[in-house]
């Protein structure tokens, strides 16, 4: 879906209010008879549980609210040339908690002019987190919310509704809002900023992606790659995907016009009970899950990634996964999680048995290091505990896999005979792809 609007936040998003804060906890030691230092550190403690620090702060200390000072609001360095870049290719609205004369405030600062609609709370009498504020937003611009992106750096007053009602979310983490610690699902933004720049880079990439379906992030045709007779591999057959939670309408007639209609998902039975795939409901597709429980979980080291590889490639389910991809008569989708570990191990059989060298199917691997870049984002904030070098994918882990495959099993053909794939089906896997 092209995006046509992009709504921000002001606050911490835009505008920096740091000296603002700066101010606001000088005057609450000063009424507290305390440090400054003390305020803002206590401040900063409680936005970490994910509450208002400043609010919090003043409860412990028992005194009123210092009234906020916008004179020491100041625009981010980098603010006006990316709304001056991001203008020229989407229209720009506000959607902001602030009080009356926000525009005024933005012409001030100079970036009124790049900026098509101003809708903010004192004016509407409603404020985010309610949805009647976004809904307010989209209806004047006449946009659907599929074609918009909420950027904010508040979790709670711009994620959370904005992904609520369809929008596309990016969480800039700036300000006491970027402190907050992600606890559910729900929270999830579907990208992360980390500085006002990476906003046009992400929303680029967001906009080139190459994924073959609008709804995912990592969905590619096994049939881009030169098989061992020289020839193209046939597109459409085989298709490795991320985790396909609602297609939209395009995406939906995009497998069906491409006769995609087999779906074989690869996860387990507590991924699923959460995330469900809505293929399982759609009327005019065959949804098959044979669970790969020995890739679900993450390896325990960088060394260990091409050894979990191996207990892949031995799952039980790789059975059920090749008979359904051989018996299908139409085109196959087939995924995972994030369309990199169990898929990628699927796929890399499927281009041996093809006669795809070593390096293409190495470069098949390692786009999924590209096309989930926001996904190891998410990872680092929702475990940030784990060893984030053992996800990403490497050169070395589909190599070691491939070393270790062909010491175990011989050829790919062996392989198959190992876990008892007949001749026949072996063949009508290979001549699903080989032109």
């Amino acid at each position: 879906m092209k995006i046509k609007w992009i709504f921000f936040d002001v606050g911490s998003t835009l505008v920096d209010e740091t000296k603002v804060y700066e101010s606001r906890f000088a005057k609450i030691a000063e009424a507290a008879g305390v440090s400054a230092d003390y305020v803002a550190e206590q401040a900063l403690e409680f936005y970490k549980q994910n509450r208002k620090g400043d609010k919090e702060i003043l409860k412990k200390l028992n005194v009123k609210l210092p009234k906020w000072e916008s004179e020491y609001e100041e625009l981010y360095p980098d603010t006006e040339n990316i709304l001056k870049e991001l203008h020229e290719k989407y229209k720009i609205g506000i959607i902001a908690n602030q009080d009356f004369g926000t525009a005024d405030r933005l012409q001030n600062f100079g970036i009124l002019k790049y900026i098509d609609l101003v809708v903010a709370s004192a004016e509407e009498g409603v404020a985010k987190p309610d949805i009647r504020i976004f809904d307010i937003a989209l209806e004047r611009a006449g946009v659907k919310p599929e074609e918009t992106f909420m950027i904010g750096d508040r979790v709670d007053n711009d994620i959370v509704p904005a992904k609520k009602i369809g929008m596309r979310t990016m969480w800039i983490r700036q300000g006491f809002g970027g402190l907050w610690k992600i606890e559910s699902d729900d929270e999830l933004p579907d990208f992360i900023a980390d500085d006002i720049p990476e906003i046009a880079a992400i929303l680029d990439r967001y906009e080139n992606s190459k994924s073959l379906l609008e709804t995912t992030l990592n969905t590619r045709d096994l049939g881009d790659y030169i098989g061992g007779n020289g020839k193209p591999l046939r597109l459409r057959q085989l298709i490795r995907s991320d985790r396909q939670a609602y297609p939209n309408g395009r995406d939906l007639e995009f497998l069906r016009s491409n006769g995609i209609t087999t779906i074989i998902d690869m996860r387990t039975p507590d991924d699923i009970s959460g995330k469900p795939s809505a293929f399982s409901t759609i009327d005019g597709f065959d949804y098959f899950n044979f669970p790969i429980q020995e890739g679900s979980q993450v390896p325990e080291s960088v060394e260990a990634v091409p050894g979990s590889y191996m207990i892949i490639a031995g799952s039980p389910s790789l059975k059920d996964i090749f008979n359904k991809m051989a018996e299908a008569e139409s085109g196959v989708m087939f995924n995972c999680s994030a369309g990199k570990d169990r898929t990628g191990v699927v796929s890399a059989i499927i281009l041996m048995l093809c006669g795809v060298s070593e390096d293409d199917i190495v470069s098949d691997y390692m786009l999924s290091k590209e096309y989930n870049k926001e996904r190891f984002k998410m990872a680092a904030i929702h475990h940030p505990d784990l060893d984030i070098n053992i996800i990403i994918p490497r050169e070395s882990y589909i190599r070691d896999f491939m070393r270790l495959f062909k010491k175990k099993y011989g050829s790919v053909e062996d392989y198959f005979e190992c876990i008892g794939i007949s001749k026949e089906n072996v063949e009508k896997i290979r001549n699903k792809m080989i032109s």
